[in-house]
């Protein structure tokens, strides 16, 4: 088990400050949740918006 899923385990949400359109087409936000046990994205409105809409 690695330090992010012993994290997970002990109740700890880990998110990710970073969203852009290929970490979500690209299959690699998937790896992330499933490797890392990433639970959560966020980013500046301002910064989503524009990425969602390239």
């Amino acid at each position: 088990m690695n330090a992010t899923h012993r994290l997970h385990e002990a109740g700890q949400s880990l998110w990710l400050d970073n969203i852009t359109r290929r970490l979500l087409t690209s299959g690699t936000l998937r790896r992330y949740i499933d490797e890392f046990s990433i639970t959560g994205l966020i980013s500046n409105p301002t910064i989503f918006d524009h990425a969602i809409r390239r």
